[in-house]
């Protein structure tokens, strides 16, 4: 027994516009983890040049123990 496939044109038009709120969430949600990745790239750029002055400041307090 076979069925039929309902093409009413609600049906058809909420499959579509379905489809339509899908794509856009997509594009909006890939618009924000570019963002975010973004800033948290800055962040790290951040963090890497502290830890880079602290590593220098340790080393040079090693220096002055050893003294």
């Amino acid at each position: 027994m076979g069925g039929k496939v309902l093409d009413l044109p609600e049906i058809r038009i909420f499959h579509e516009g379905k489809a339509e709120g899908l794509k856009e969430g997509k594009a909006e949600g890939l618009k924000e983890g570019e963002a975010e990745r973004k800033k948290l790239s800055e962040e790290k750029e951040e963090l890497e040049d502290e830890n880079a002055i602290l590593k220098a400041e340790l080393e040079e307090l090693r220096k002055q123990i050893k003294q």
